[in-house]
């Protein structure tokens, strides 16, 4: 009885385990997005990995751009890091093109592929953020990037 009692509590144990995560986890990149569609995060600690297409569908924009947002909705003034990584082949020297934010924003970090910015956004303030390649013949369809919400930078 004791055997199927403690089973029974493992069991249990695991599946409580299992289903407990990170409130944010990281995402793909969706396409198409744009400034007014982009993709969102869901707050500080959240990511998402991207890559960005060779084809030229649009002549008039002859380059894949991604964006992204994130609103501050917690009622409070948050500081974080805006992270950005072409981990898989730096020297594409994919970027963070711009960002329009709601406060105060500094860069803390650049290297060929990767950055790392500094944000103060107060409570119901914005930030959106518009990443590309330097340019439209250094892209890899199969290399992907990572831009997140952080409480530190990388470097």
């Amino acid at each position: 009885m004791k055997l199927k009692k403690l089973i029974s509590t493992l069991g249990l144990t695991t599946c409580l385990l299992s289903m407990s995560s990170s409130a944010f986890a990281m995402g793909d990149a969706r396409e198409p997005d744009s400034f007014d569609s982009p993709n969102y995060f869901q707050g500080i600690g959240d990511s998402f990995e991207g890559t960005f297409y060779k084809v030229y569908p649009d002549f008039d924009r002859p380059m894949d751009h991604d964006y992204f947002q994130w609103t501050n909705d917690t009622g409070q003034a948050k500081a974080f890091y805006v992270n950005f990584d072409t981990y898989q082949n730096r020297s594409l020297d994919y970027m963070i093109r711009d960002m329009s934010v709601g406060g105060p924003a500094h860069q803390v970090f650049k290297d060929t592929g990767r950055e790392s910015y500094y944000v103060y956004l107060p409570a119901g303030e914005k930030i959106k953020i518009h990443v590309s390649s330097q340019d439209a013949i250094r892209v890899d369809p199969n290399v992907k990037y990572i831009i997140a919400l952080s409480e530190r930078p990388w470097w």
